[in-house]
């Protein structure tokens, strides 16, 4: 069954909000700066938000909390943590990337897709992209996204 935007990004909202409100924070969870550059085909990839969420650490049941940023016009962003504040944790995260847009019609109240996906399927899938945070944060967090060979 397919996913219309405006409920992926709905579902992706309600997550990041249940992981705040059931306490995804711990003390253990060291958060350093973290910021990168988005491409697509070597171009900036403008106007896409990208999600850092951790994966747990061994003997832990709660991962930690997760991190969100937004790429301007070059395809920069530096990631917010969603309990307040900048950066990420330091761990190895699930990265997601999307730049579709959903909204609701005003007349009917179902969802439309306002702006399409561009970045290609194969990098939508869950656990596609990860990424590292190392203790000491980076300011590299890039990510070259191909679209398919021609």
């Amino acid at each position: 069954m397919s996913q219309t935007p405006g409920r992926i990004v709905s579902a992706v909202w309600l997550l990041l909000g249940l992981c705040v409100a059931g306490g995804c924070s711990n003390s253990n969870h060291k958060s350093v700066p973290v910021s990168g550059r988005v491409t697509l085909d070597g171009k900036p990839l403008a106007g896409a938000t990208i999600g850092f969420e951790p994966r747990s650490f061994p003997g832990e049941i709660l991962a930690g909390p997760g991190s969100y940023g937004k790429t301007d016009a070059d395809g920069r962003y530096e990631l917010q943590m969603i309990t307040g504040g900048r950066g990420g944790i330091v761990a190895t995260h699930d990265v997601s990337i999307r730049t579709a847009r959903g909204g609701m019609d005003a007349a009917t109240g179902e969802p439309i897709e306002l702006e399409p996906e561009r970045v290609p399927p194969a990098y939508l899938a869950n656990g596609a992209l990860t990424m590292t945070v190392p203790a000491e944060g980076t300011d590299a967090a890039d990510f070259k996204l191909v679209t398919k060979e021609r």
